[in-house]
């Protein structure tokens, strides 16, 4: 099955609780969030929020769920398949269980940024606290030149050089959006009410963020965190044990940013492009293995 979906989190720590059989299902099972309980001739199952689970019981916790929001017939084929298949390529383990409209997956919490950028790097759209994540189309270009824009402009406003920032006007910018999005290299977007707020761009071998973005009035929810976040797990998809950005030295506000989200700075570099030659910090976020999952 061929289908966009969109994977939508659930909030909270599930857990996976065995009981004996025919054992009558706990007053502790009721409650808020995904409840799920599965009785057969060898065992009972039950799973919810893993806080409501006694530390008597025999349990494998540390779960997050995901609910596939599309709605389709029960009889309609691959659609668990198609929800798991990413993440199975991508060597993570996932615990699958339905209802009578939708399906859920639940994959573990450590694994969680890794299990979002295989969905996201296979098509489908994930979603968490009213902000949808995917990979920007074509179809993007002029909001992405639109947040590009807005956004230097006002980070730079007061650093770099007026005739920089007249020559980098909305226009150059969809230029750049439309020849950029024709290209191999990908970038993540995020949406709020239908409206992309954030991006963040991988350079061709995904070892480099070119930009990350987010607008003035989406700062402060984690979204720049999380793109930062997906980004490292699609750059190490592509076979990368790093990943690198460079920002302009006097933009104090993103340096700071990046230290607080990890990175570390390897260098020093002035960019020598031909409207201005900045001062920039290089930052690299690196890991053990070809394989990032936490």
């Amino acid at each position: 099955m061929t289908v966009q979906l969109v994977l939508n989190a659930l909030p909270g720590t599930y857990a996976v609780t065995r009981r004996a059989p025919e054992t009558p299902v706990p007053d502790w099972v009721q409650g808020e969030g995904l409840v799920s309980v599965t009785q057969a001739p060898d065992e009972t199952s039950i799973l919810c929020l893993e806080a409501r689970v006694p530390v008597t019981e025999q349990c494998s916790g540390g779960w997050h769920a995901v609910q596939v929001s599309n709605l389709v017939d029960l009889d309609v084929p691959g659609v668990v398949l198609t929800a798991v298949q990413p993440i199975s390529r991508a060597g993570l383990g996932a615990f699958v269980t339905s209802t009578f409209d939708r399906d859920y997956l639940l994959v573990r919490k450590r694994e969680a940024y890794a299990a979002q950028a295989a969905w996201i790097a296979t098509g489908h759209h994930y979603c968490t606290a009213a902000v949808t994540y995917r990979l920007a189309t074509s179809a993007d270009n002029e909001a992405l030149a639109q947040v590009h824009f807005e956004t230097w402009q006002e980070t730079y406003a007061k650093i770099a050089p007026p005739q920089v920032r007249l020559a980098l006007n909305l226009a150059h910018r969809k230029r750049y959006w439309q020849t950029r999005l024709e290209g191999p290299a990908q970038a993540l977007v995020a949406e709020m009410d239908g409206r992309i707020v954030g991006l963040c761009a991988l350079s061709d071998c995904a070892g480099e963020i070119d930009h990350l973005y987010v607008v003035k009035s989406a700062r402060g929810s984690g979204i720049g965190a999380h793109l930062l976040r997906l980004s490292q797990r699609l750059s190490s998809r592509a076979g990368n044990t790093q990943v690198t950005l460079a920002v302009v030295k006097e933009n104090t506000q993103a340096v700071g940013f990046y230290a607080v989200q990890g990175g570390d700075i390897v260098a020093e570099k002035q960019d020598t492009g031909p409207l201005w030659k900045s001062d920039n910090l290089i930052f690299r976020w690196s890991w053990a293995t070809s394989a990032i999952t936490a």
